[in-house]
């Protein structure tokens, strides 16, 4: 009888210890992802902010050189701070963001389609909606009226700015979203309006208010494409190919609007 209320107390406390560790684990496992969470919430607000800041200092304050030296401090800002804070605050290995599942082809249709979208509504509401003076003003400051420098912009934003953008927009901005929203096209949806925010603002001053808000719509259907393609295919590269697409009808509109064919 002893030896066996022995045996039982000491399986009791076997188990109450088991037990006990399991609820300590539970409670570091529940801290670390409460300061995963924190630490994406935290890197997300820092990148996200910047874009808009920018722009607002180019076009609402219309600042001339001092727009300029905020555009690169925060193209720095924007361009560094994702990889330090995935390298060194989070200590996540580097990686090219390889294209292992496929996905060019229907990257490759969805651009072209927004190309063919983006002239449709050029030469049918262009003339109704667009303020090209408006636009020369903004950029008669910082030189793009010139055509060649136009051109080298043009270069600029269709084959670098844009992969930079998909590795803000897409790669971080939408992989800190998934970390503490539920479901794909929930954090399709909020990366989409965090990548519009700062495209309306410039839009607002060269078009009319609801050429602004068409632009807007198509800016947020283009960034929902372009998250969509990245969590399907998980890489930039493939969401960029119809980024690059959208961007090259844009231009083309610049250009003919500036410039001239």
């Amino acid at each position: 009888m002893i030896r066996t209320k022995y045996g039982s107390t000491l399986k009791w406390k076997r188990l109450e210890f088991a037990l006990n560790l399991m609820m300590v684990e539970d409670l570091e496992n529940s801290d670390s992802h409460h300061n995963t969470r924190n630490l994406a919430l935290l890197g997300l607000v820092l990148v996200s902010i910047a874009p808009s800041v920018s722009v607002t200092t180019g076009f609402v304050f219309k600042a001339g050189l001092w727009a300029v030296i905020v555009f690169v401090f925060t193209k720095a800002w924007v361009f560094g701070l994702p990889g330090f804070w995935h390298l060194r605050i989070e200590k996540q290995p580097f990686s090219w963001s390889p294209a292992k599942k496929g996905g060019w082809g229907i990257s490759f249709l969805l651009g072209i389609g927004m190309i063919l979208t983006i002239w449709a509504a050029y030469f049918l509401l262009g003339e109704q909606m667009l303020q090209p003076e408006a636009l020369k003003s903004i950029l008669y400051p910082v030189g793009l009226t010139v055509p060649w420098r136009l051109a080298a912009a043009i270069v600029f934003w269709v084959f670098i700015n844009s992969v930079l953008e998909e590795y803000v927009f897409r790669w971080f901005i939408t992989s800190k979203i998934e970390q503490f929203v539920n479901g794909k096209w929930t954090a399709v949806f909020l990366s989409s309006a965090i990548f519009t925010l700062h495209h309306s603002i410039a839009l607002i001053f060269f078009l009319d208010p609801l050429g602004a808000i068409i632009a807007s719509l198509g800016v947020f259907i283009g960034g929902s494409i372009f998250s969509w393609l990245y969590i399907e295919y998980r890489s930039i590269w493939v969401a960029w190919v119809a980024h690059a697409c959208a961007d090259v009808a844009i231009f083309a509109i610049a250009w003919e609007l500036i410039v001239g064919f």
